[in-house]
């Protein structure tokens, strides 16, 4: 069966996720929203999906255990940060890092969960960060994406990468986007085109080559 390669922007507990589908070509297959986890595995497994990439922190920094401040586990990594957030940031793009600190706690957990789950049915579990990507290669002058400025300027550019996306007939919502932008990503790495930042142990992020 050919490859297929599933994007998710990923979303704490309680929310929507944005998801597509591309095909080993790069084309669109299916785009939309899923909510929980049962959902986006079932999704990921009527498309047939081998490589899914998510959106998301999936591991911790060298010696923490868990997000929970109040567990005595302490980062023995360089600075408490994963090595692969230091690399994205010294690309010159922005992320919150994955420590006990993090606002974003409750998707973090989500997400590595996910992987376990997702790895132990033999899948390939990207981390991407979209973010990084539309730098990349859309370039770094972007309107708020919160903004449907910004929507309309990011649905523009994927239009012109990833064919099918202007055949969809209604507005797509940024999440959706973002989650083309890091299947895309999926398929850059397949083709070579990208590359894993960080070390296995906290988990690498997967940014286009420069």
């Amino acid at each position: 069966m050919p490859e297929t390669y599933f994007g998710l922007d990923f979303a704490s507990p309680g929310h929507t996720s944005g998801y597509c589908v591309l095909d080993a070509n790069g084309a669109l297959l299916d785009i939309g929203r899923a909510g929980d986890d049962a959902e986006i595995i079932a999704l990921i497994e009527r498309c047939g999906a081998r490589t899914v990439a998510i959106d998301c922190p999936l591991g911790l920094p060298a010696g923490l255990d868990c997000l929970d401040p109040s567990h005595p586990c302490t980062a023995t990594s360089p600075k408490g940060i994963r090595e692969s957030e230091l690399a994205v940031r010294a690309l010159g793009y922005g992320l919150y890092f994955t420590t006990k600190k993090t606002i974003i706690r409750a998707m973090a957990e989500r997400g590595i969960a996910l992987r376990r789950t997702l790895e132990a049915s033999g899948l390939r579990v990207l981390e991407v960060y979209p973010y990084a990507t539309k730098c990349i290669l859309l370039g770094k002058k972007m309107p708020k994406k919160t903004t449907p400025e910004g929507v309309a300027w990011l649905r523009d550019r994927v239009t012109t990468i990833i064919p099918g996306v202007a055949q969809i007939p209604r507005t797509l919502t940024h999440d959706e986007l973002d989650a083309a932008v890091a299947a895309y990503t999926a398929q850059l790495f397949a083709r070579g085109e990208a590359i894993a930042l960080g070390n296995e142990a906290e988990g690498k992020i997967v940014v286009p080559i420069t």
